[in-house]
């Protein structure tokens, strides 16, 4: 992904499309509505940075630190984000459609209304970020760890949480029409008002959470039942 090495008036201009700024330490830089498209930021220093706006579309950021960094509104579609450090980072309403973020620590990051169809999250670290309303449709998040997570009116339908960990996580409202939720770790999960029609708890740890007016059609439950009716808190008959 490598392109050219922009000079200090370049880097300030933000017509950065291509440009090769691996490694590179650009704490605190402003980058609002800049174009980096297609660069190369693996390994930066990001930290406390500005890309409001910012054009990061197949960008490579692996392994980069964006601690705290403002993302609000940038496009980091189909970007290369594995194993980077998003700890804390503003991603509200952001485009991550198809973004890779694998490994990531994205733990306490702000993610309301941000869209992430299709993004792989595989055994991302979510605890404690917020994804109120965001859109997480087909996105891959196998053993992610999202305890205390807040997605309420999140849209899962047809993600694959199997063997995520979602401790006290809160769902209310949202929908997870076919997601997987196989191998889970459920408890205290508030699913108040979740839509769950055909969703998948097979071998799902579900102790105490809370099920109240959610949505059962073709729903799946951890013993391997289909559930079609209200659900407050599901415990299995004892054998």
């Amino acid at each position: 992904m490598a392109g050219w090495k922009p000079d200090s008036e370049q880097i300030a201009s933000g017509q950065l499309a291509g440009a090769d700024l691996s490694g590179m330490d650009l704490k605190g830089r402003n980058f609002r509505r800049a174009d980096l498209s297609g660069a190369d930021l693996a390994g930066a220093d990001l930290r406390e940075a500005n890309f409001w706006g910012a054009n990061l579309a197949g960008a490579n950021l692996e392994e980069a630190n964006a601690r705290v960094v403002n993302f609000q509104g940038a496009n980091l579609s189909g970007a290369l984000m594995a194993e980077a450090n998003l700890w804390g980072a503003n991603l509200k309403i952001a485009n991550l459609t198809g973004a890779m973020l694998a490994r990531a620590n994205m733990a306490q990051a702000d993610l309301p209304g941000a869209q992430c169809d299709g993004a792989n999250f595989t055994e991302t670290n979510l605890w404690g970020a917020v994804l109120r309303l965001a859109s997480l449709k087909n996105a891959n998040m196998g053993k992610v760890q999202m305890g205390s997570a807040k997605m309420e009116q999140a849209v899962l339908d047809g993600a694959n949480l199997r063997e995520a960990d979602l401790t006290g996580a809160s769902l209310r409202g949202a929908s997870l029409i076919g997601t997987d939720f196989t191998g889970a770790t459920l408890r205290d999960v508030r699913f108040r008002e979740a839509n769950l029609s055909r969703a998948d708890f097979r071998d799902a740890d579900v102790r105490e959470a809370y099920f109240g007016e959610a949505t059962f059609d073709g729903t799946i439950m951890p013993d391997g039942t289909i559930e079609a009716g209200p659900v407050h808190e599901w415990s299995p008959e004892a054998d």
